[in-house]
């Protein structure tokens, strides 16, 4: 190279410059990248590109017709019923965003520190959702699995049903192909071990518009989650100098009530959880609204 430089001195300077742009480029990426997932706005910037502008689009139409409900993505105007089937792909692909950071021993402790799950995920055969074909509400569901110790073998039951649909990542091929169009379901999700299982009937979920939204919130009963314990604990907000429905969020939310295995079943009037939803039935996985009075 040496030899090449000395007698090449014009060649050997374009392309030293083109090695320093290219070693320049790659660190810029790298800190876009760290930035992005660093960001406060991670979860709203993953949702935003859900549902991206087309480039032959100007902005203010792109931003009109969000306002007005459209899916740029999948170019149309969904229904509350469309939606819903939409939304409770993207329920499950939450569930399933959760369960990574067990798989990735990303689980925070009490004291910040990060606990070894993998192997537990591995041992007990969860950290993972199941989707089964049976039409139970969440009060059903409980009646059948019972409270207290011992619902194990009940919920295996439903685990081990006919037509079961198991995912375990987010590029499974049964969950990337599946488009949740069944209309009656039930959902089982286990984490790292027996103590958490949730449940959601065939009545767990609502699309609501953002007017009905609005006057539920008035009711006081709900509180903006910014943080959990364990999991999501990324700071995660939503850009305050914006009109959120003009980037297609917020005209729609999903209400979301679950059954705990094992413990007594309270049937909420209102849903016990409300996410923000965009025009094409994406969750937005934090911050969402969780309701105080049960």
């Amino acid at each position: 190279m040496k030899k090449f430089a000395i007698a090449n001195p014009s060649k050997a300077i374009v392309i030293l410059l083109i090695i320093l742009l290219v070693a320049i480029v790659a660190e810029v990426i790298k800190l876009r990248k760290f930035y992005e997932e660093n960001s406060p706005y991670y979860f709203w910037n993953e949702l935003v590109k859900k549902n991206p502008k087309p480039s032959n689009v100007t902005q203010q139409e792109f931003e009109a017709k969000n306002r007005a409900g459209y899916c740029w993505r999948d170019r149309k105007y969904y229904s509350k019923d469309e939606l819903w089937h939409k939304a409770m792909k993207s329920l499950t692909g939450r569930m399933i965003y959760k369960n990574k950071l067990y798989w990735d021993n990303k689980v925070i402790d009490a004291g910040g520190d990060p606990r070894p799950t993998a192997a537990d995920c591995n041992r007990s055969g969860g950290c993972r959702v199941w989707r089964v074909p049976l039409k139970l509400t969440n009060q059903e569901l409980q009646d059948y699995i019972g409270i207290g110790d011992g619902y194990m073998p009940k919920v295996n039951k439903l685990k081990n049903n006919e037509n079961v649909q198991s995912y375990v990542y987010a590029w499974d091929k049964n969950y990337v192909n599946e488009d949740f169009k069944l209309k009656d379901f039930v959902l089982v999700h286990q984490l790292e071990n027996e103590n958490y299982i949730e449940l959601y009937g065939s009545d767990c979920c609502r699309v609501f518009s953002e007017s009905e939204w609005l006057l539920t919130k008035r009711e006081k009963k709900y509180i903006p989650v910014s943080s959990n314990m364990a999991t999501f604990v990324e700071e995660s907000k939503i850009p305050a100098d914006i009109n959120i429905n003009s980037w297609g969020v917020g005209n729609f939310y999903l209400g979301v009530t679950s059954v705990l295995a094992g413990l007594k079943y309270k049937s909420p009037e209102k849903p016990s959880e409300i996410f923000y939803l965009n025009n094409c039935g994406d969750i937005l996985y934090k911050p969402y609204y969780k309701r105080v009075d049960f």
